[in-house]
């Protein structure tokens, strides 16, 4: 029997849903911001858009890495000393996080030979099939969706977050139009906020929770 892994099972760079992050903060930052550094600017990596900003909460982010807020928080305190991301303060509970430019020497990058990119510094998370990409970027597969459940728009991304956490995906579509309607901070804070209901204080089931949270913010803001 080979003992080398089939090529069906291999991981293949060229497939969708991956973000990237510069190589540089692997090979020159890791020792200053820790692991924990590391993966709190992967996962902020994950969810920026095309203008490299991202805003979820550090309650959401918290639950989603498994560590405490104050851990999340000292993790981000020192991606922002080390310049490489800024945090904007838009009100007095939304700030958003926005990824800087990471500088550094040619031979600072190299971790891998062969392949062309095409994906420029510029660009960001992509679900269209991209070839690997080896000019001081690594590209990193995300988990594949079903297919029939696959986002391709972040609206679609959150609406699906939303019926996996809440275990509701009958009401996808509703799902989907709070997504386009409301700022995805709110819709995460609010759904952070029904995780932290103990069942016990919950009438119906966490969903109609989730949903009139929703909807009270929408009657308070109209």
């Amino acid at each position: 029997m080979s003992e080398t892994a089939p090529d069906n099972e291999t991981r293949k760079m060229n497939e969708g849903d991956w973000y990237w992050i510069p190589k540089t903060v692997i090979q020159e930052y890791a020792p200053r911001i820790g692991a924990m550094g590391i993966a709190v600017y992967n996962f902020l990596a994950s969810m920026a858009d095309r203008n490299q900003s991202c805003f979820p909460s550090q309650q959401y982010v918290s639950q989603r890495l498994g560590y405490s807020r104050s851990t999340i928080n000292r993790a981000l305190k020192r991606l922002e000393e080390h310049r490489l991301i800024r945090k904007e303060m838009r009100s007095r509970y939304h700030c958003v996080y926005r990824l800087l430019r990471v500088r550094c020497s040619a031979d600072k990058t190299q971790m891998s030979k062969g392949g062309n990119s095409d994906v420029s510094q510029g660009d960001t998370n992509n679900t269209k099939l991209t070839r690997t990409n080896n000019n001081g970027v690594v590209s990193v597969s995300q988990k594949q969706l079903p297919t029939e459940r696959r986002p391709s728009t972040r609206e679609e991304l959150l609406a699906l977050d939303i019926s996996e956490v809440l275990d509701d995906h009958r009401n996808i579509k509703q799902y989907l139009r709070f997504a386009r309607k409301f700022p995805e901070s709110i819709l995460r804070e609010f759904l952070s906020q029904v995780k932290q209901t103990s069942p016990g204080k919950i009438k119906r089931s966490r969903a109609a929770l989730f949903v009139y949270l929703v909807r009270q913010y929408h009657e308070q803001t109209a």
